[in-house]
């Protein structure tokens, strides 16, 4: 038999491993961007700013641009004040921002902390960290019905930023105002998170939503293939969530189906 205090650093060292896929980081050498619809986007370094655009290198090298009109500059230079990093962490049950020295990062690392146990079988951690045994592995949280519950899915920005671009400037073309982009649960599916208090917004965001799909799978064939959707009231109940397909789109846009009819055919609880 293990030893005991060899088997509780073993089981340690596993939970610390579902810990790590909590935990969204983002690299210290990053530039995070702040925009004024309250989504951001992570450069590999700070924009630049030609005749009114900021021009800004992806962290895959990809160069685009945005108005900059449409970032909240003070918001930025804050956050990327000292050269910080920045992740969401996990606590009490909650995805919450944080920055991240990069000089505490270099002298401990999850990865340090999980191969030294201290006296006693407990292991050296962050004080701000929340006990590893208590952190569940929020991208596995599933409804009934099977799919990935997207109101606990770890919010990361989504990978393409032209296409989150352009479906947050198509969507407020529809009237959709209160819209965040995020990465889905596969990669080729962008997650829309959408605010709405009322049966009749549901269904407007609804709408929206597959007109978006249809507008962005003519725009980008090969590089989305199709939505998820979560409609929430300002008080972060849940109004829906919906996986939007080609089909789906194409049935509500050609009054195949009403929104309402949809909602109850498609709605994952």
């Amino acid at each position: 038999m293990r030893p005991a205090k060899e088997t509780m650093h073993r089981h340690f060292k596993i939970l610390l491993s579902l810990l790590m896929i909590t935990i969204v980081a983002i690299p210290a050498s990053a530039f995070t961007i702040y925009l004024k619809d309250g989504s951001r986007l992570i450069a590999k370094e700070k924009h630049r700013i030609e005749d009114g655009k900021a021009i800004i290198v992806l962290q895959n090298g990809t160069s685009t641009f945005i108005e900059l009109s449409e970032i909240d500059i003070p918001r930025t230079e804050q956050a990327n004040l000292g050269d910080y990093g920045t992740a969401l962490i996990l606590e009490d049950g909650q995805l919450v921002e944080a920055q991240i020295n990069p000089t505490e990062q270099k002298q401990q690392r999850l990865t340090d902390v999980a191969s030294k146990p201290e006296s006693g079988g407990a292991l050296t951690r962050p004080q701000t960290r929340r006990q590893a045994s208590a952190a569940p592995s929020v991208s596995q949280q599933r409804v009934e019905t099977g799919a990935v519950d997207l109101t606990t899915f770890p919010r990361a920005p989504y990978s393409e930023m032209e296409i989150s671009a352009e479906a947050t400037r198509f969507l407020r073309t529809l009237g959709i105002e209160g819209v965040q982009v995020y990465q889905g649960s596969d990669p080729n599916r962008a997650f829309l998170e959408i605010t709405t208090n009322s049966e009749a917004a549901v269904f407007r965001g609804l709408d929206a939503a597959a007109d978006t799909l249809l507008h962005l799978l003519n725009r980008y064939p090969d590089r989305v293939q199709s939505l998820e959707l979560l409609m929430s009231t300002s008080d972060r109940d849940r109004a829906g969530q919906f996986h939007l397909t080609r089909e789906v789109a194409v049935a509500l846009a050609d009054n195949d189906v009403e929104a309402s009819e949809l909602f109850i055919q498609h709605v994952q609880f």
